[in-house]
């Protein structure tokens, strides 16, 4: 059975099947392919190997240095909210008839704020950032924040997503999800360093590997919610280096009756949970059992061993923290990650 066939593998039965140093679980969305050797993925993704014109079509990849971190955006992966005013977390009142954590209303408006927050300090000090009409208008004040009207709409809205995306790329958290268009760009962030794990995540399976996340961007197409964005490389030479780009999942605007509501309906609307599912997790939901025309998301596992190996196949390629971050950081960043693998 070759690799083509083996992605038809029917939902009914997941085997796995052993090759060349290869153990390969198949979904009809998703497909695990667990390797035990560094050297039989870069076989696999090398010139006439197995995967070599899937990463070179409509793909984008995303590296984690563990097997164990999902494919949850970075402001939904602690169940905490902070005040982005002052960088504080709010305490939770255990009587309280809304639990802020889990608010995703309460969520959404310290998001926004955030967001409104880098804008206002980068515009203050001359940066350059998309112009958002709905932000420059109500800058010193705050009668957009929580407002009925903008709850309404989805979450990320469209004329915020350049400026998460920017915010994203430096640091902020956001519901977006940072991919590359480049696979030897995936492996760096995947191999660059080890993760620095709790004990319970050492404890599993999963973190004796580092992943490859491969994602065929046309499922945008045929996903309700799923959305790609590509920001403008000019002005940000990371982003380009990086062919950096994101995904994120687009949320519905709340349910609301009326620009006038009640104390009792703000309260029902404050307990709509949030969703902090994987995004592969979101995939498989949305299409449920549905047998799609090919496979749209791959999970490539690599054993932590081969971390050596992987880091010294894309330096010899010119992809480093010198290359993928441009600037004397860089070039200092990638002289200690080449004494770490001494």
């Amino acid at each position: 059975m070759d690799f083509s066939e083996q992605l038809m593998v029917s939902v009914d039965r997941v085997p796995q099947k052993r090759e060349s140093g290869v153990i390969r679980e198949d979904r009809p969305l998703k497909e695990t392919i667990r390797y035990e050797t560094a050297e039989a993925f870069l076989k696999d993704i090398s010139y006439g190997g197995s995967l070599y014109e899937r990463t070179h079509r409509q793909m984008v990849f995303r590296g984690l240095q563990s097997g164990t971190y999902e494919l949850v955006p970075s402001v939904l992966r602690h169940k905490r909210v902070l005040n982005n005013m002052d960088g504080t977390e709010y305490v939770e009142d255990e009587d309280a008839p809304i639990k802020i954590a889990d608010s995703e209303w309460v969520q959404r408006e310290m998001e926004y704020l955030s967001l409104r927050n880098f804008f206002e300090i980068c515009d203050e000090n001359g940066l350059r950032l998309p112009d958002i009409e709905k932000i420059r208008k109500y800058l010193y004040s705050f009668k957009d924040m929580g407002s009925v009207v903008r709850m309404r709409d989805e979450w990320i809205p469209y004329d915020l997503l350049e400026l998460a995306a920017l915010a994203q790329h430096y640091g902020l958290e956001t519901r977006l999800l940072d991919w590359t268009g480049s696979i030897d760009t995936a492996i760096y962030f995947a191999a660059h360093s080890e993760p620095s794990l709790p004990e319970e995540e050492r404890q599993k399976e999963k973190s004796k590997y580092m992943v490859i996340w491969m994602l065929d961007t046309a499922i945008e197409h045929k996903s309700e919610s799923l959305r790609l964005i590509r920001p403008p490389y000019h002005g940000n030479p990371n982003l380009a280096a990086q062919k950096g780009l994101f995904t994120y999942w687009k949320e519905p605007g709340f349910k609301i009756s009326s620009n006038v509501i009640s104390q009792e309906e703000v309260i029902e609307l404050h307990k709509e949970p949030i969703n902090r599912m994987p995004l592969d997790q979101r995939l498989e939901a949305e299409f449920g059992e549905t047998k799609l025309d090919r496979t749209y998301l791959w999970e490539f596992l690599l054993p932590c061993e081969g971390r050596k190996t992987l880091y010294d196949y894309i330096v010899k390629k010119g992809v480093s923290a010198a290359s993928l971050f441009p600037g004397y950081a860089g070039v200092a960043l990638s002289m200690k990650e080449a004494r770490s693998f001494q």
